[in-house]
């Protein structure tokens, strides 16, 4: 493929890419939605996160202290919790794309995969190993701190509810742990381009096969 030679340099140091470079070729694909045995183990990891979280909670705080509330603002807690977890979804993505635009200076793509339902923030742009980590884990690590802090500052019963964001936001981020453990365990100078739920790793023709 042609290569393009300019990237986003200076304090950036070459974190992405507007064109593949020269002397790259395909070394790896990912799609999380079409690959069934990916998507299940995903799925089974998310699951045990979910769980282990909540026992570790039942340990932090007693959910009486949630029933003890009253029904109305158990059902108030419920309902935030509730909505909290759909606005989360679209806060995740801003957070990527925040990202996205801090390395390549675009603004991001945002989207729903058909079928799944998965939001997705992506670009054009070719990523560097360091820069697409970055990109992948600032949510997870951005909403986790400031959720963590909002937990120890709220009254016993509404912990839970809180606690409930922070399950989803951890375990709905197995996805992006899993492709960063990928990454980490392929070539240096690896190249990454996101297309959503499906991903194109290129590597410098030297190290295919």
């Amino acid at each position: 493929m042609a290569g393009f030679r300019n990237g986003r340099e200076g304090s950036r140091g070459r974190a992405a890419y507007p064109g593949l470079l020269a002397g790259y070729d395909l070394y790896e694909t990912l799609d999380m939605a079409a690959d069934r045995a990916v998507f299940k183990r995903i799925s089974w990891c998310s699951l045990i996160v979910t769980a282990a979280m909540i026992v570790c909670g039942l340990f932090a705080v007693s959910p009486s202290a949630f029933f003890a509330m009253g029904w109305l603002r158990v059902l108030l807690a419920v309902v935030l919790a509730v909505v909290g977890m759909v606005v989360y979804v679209f806060a995740h993505e801003w957070v990527h794309g925040v990202f996205i635009r801090i390395f390549t200076g675009e603004p991001a793509q945002f989207g729903f995969l058909a079928g799944s339902g998965m939001a997705y923030a992506k670009s054009s742009w070719f990523f560097s190993r360091p820069a697409y980590i970055i990109v992948a884990l600032a949510p997870v690590i951005v909403w986790g701190v400031v959720l963590a802090v909002l937990m120890s500052d709220v009254p016993g019963g509404y912990f839970w509810c809180l606690y409930a964001i922070q399950i989803f936001n951890i375990s709905g981020a197995v996805g992006d742990l899993y492709v960063t453990w990928l990454v980490m365990r392929m070539p240096g100078g690896v190249l990454i381009y996101d297309e959503g739920a499906a991903m194109k790793f290129f590597a410098p023709v030297s190290f295919e096969n």
